[in-house]
């Protein structure tokens, strides 16, 4: 879950109108900390709660980002040694 914020204009607090958009998270939202209240959070900006997924192909790539170089995870393995790997998958 990403945590994306938003201003609120002061001129809308003025005339009383809600700042927020309307969402479905009314089940899901988070009390927030007494620091973040004190930053002005309700107050001159909210937070809204993002809930995203990650594909395989993301996955990969993120777990990739520890070697050392970010050409490694552009290497490809031997042909020879892929098409065997490949063989023997189907037969399972």
């Amino acid at each position: 879950v990403i945590d994306a914020f938003r201003l609120i204009n002061p001129q809308t607090m003025m005339l009383g109108q809600e700042p927020r958009q309307t969402t479905s998270n009314l089940g899901h939202l988070n009390k927030p900390s007494i620091q973040a209240l004190i930053h002005g959070l309700n107050r001159h900006y909210y937070s809204i709660a993002i809930n995203y997924r990650k594909n395989e192909l993301e996955e990969k790539m993120l777990l990739n980002l520890h070697k050392k170089k970010w050409t490694d995870g552009l290497t490809l393995r031997r042909f020879d040694t892929h098409s065997k790997t490949n063989e023997q998958t189907v037969q399972i």
